[in-house]
């Protein structure tokens, strides 16, 4: 969603003012799109979606690509910079339409064309479609109370998310690392005095943490948690993509999520050591290993240590302009 809302706000800025119904199966969702005034957001299931697409002047569906559902006589008159972007899709259109079709078990297949096309999952609708890319940052709604209240709005903090817990019920995914506990230890070793917040919806908290608000936020003030950490360390994931709106760097660890597709360019992207990528490719990646293991060895056998001393230079550096500029 907020890779679709940033190419909606592209897509505002190209065509000129629209209003724009955005139908989605996923919930809780809306908070992303209030910050653009000509957008509503509406949960639907994807029936409701085919069956009111005619009442539109024109319909696209966002999946990892562009595609055209519907398109009224009247649709290029209203923006002239349609014929151009249909001119742009229409490959693409014809080469995912199967993986369109299948979504979101065929994803692999964009992403690899992506990568090959030097272009990653931040940028991909753009290109597809030619619409200018209008950047990261991304007004999301924050909420700073509860920053202010913990005292952290003054002094620079890490955040770390915790992506399993034994606690939380649910199996070990194939794209959780194990060990950022451990990664976040070594931090605090060198960095003493560097408070550590720990982040997401998962139970259960870390010893590294110096604060737990797992599942203990609301959509912007989690936003607002990111937006004033001075670096957020992480598998692939949503938070990840909430920091790159807020201007956040992240150190991020890859496994079955394919690090040439995903990773943003400013963060520190940590490649796995054996195999990975393997995202999308069976309809029970996430469950299970494509080598049948256990323990998936992409996220398995990176070393702790090595991942925090990728991420402790740019921090250092990030400490320090920050002090400079209090």
């Amino acid at each position: 969603h907020i890779v679709a809302v940033r190419f909606i706000r592209d897509l505002l800025s190209h065509f000129g003012r629209a209003k724009i119904d955005v139908y989605s199966v996923t919930g809780g969702m809306g908070w992303l799109y209030e910050p653009l005034p000509d957008v509503t957001f509406i949960e639907a299931p994807k029936r409701v979606f085919t069956w009111v697409t005619h009442r539109y002047l024109l319909v696209l569906q966002l999946t990892h690509t562009v595609d055209l559902v519907h398109m009224s006589s009247a649709a290029a008159e209203r923006w002239p910079a349609l014929s151009a972007m249909l001119q742009s899709i229409a490959p693409y259109r014809k080469m995912f339409s199967h993986a369109i079709d299948a979504h979101p078990h065929l994803d692999f297949h964009p992403a690899l064309v992506a990568q090959f096309q030097n272009v990653r999952r931040d940028t991909f609708l753009n290109h597809v479609s030619g619409v200018p890319f209008g950047g990261h940052q991304y007004p999301l709604p924050e909420d700073a109370s509860l920053v202010q209240s913990l005292g952290l709005d003054h002094k620079p903090y890490i955040t770390v998310h915790n992506s399993f817990s034994e606690e939380s019920g649910r199996p070990r995914a194939t794209r959780d690392y194990p060990f950022l506990d451990d990664v976040v230890k070594e931090v605090k070793a060198q960095l003493p005095d560097l408070p550590v917040v720990q982040v997401g919806v998962v139970g259960g908290t870390l010893s590294s943490a110096d604060y737990n608000l797992s599942s203990k936020t609301t959509q912007p003030q989690i936003t607002s948690v990111l937006a004033n950490s001075s670096m957020h360390f992480d598998m692939e994931g949503g938070l990840v993509h909430i920091a790159s709106c807020v201007g956040t760097p992240c150190c991020v660890v890859f496994g079955p999520t394919p690090i040439g597709y995903y990773a943003y360019p400013n963060n520190i992207n940590i490649a796995p050591r054996v195999c990975g990528g393997c995202w999308s490719i069976t309809l029970d990646w996430q469950k299970t290993c494509l080598l049948g293991a256990a323990e998936p060895p992409c996220m398995f056998t990176q070393p702790p240590k090595a991942v925090a001393h990728a991420a402790l230079p740019h921090l250092r550096v990030l400490l320090s302009e920050k002090r400079r500029s209090a």
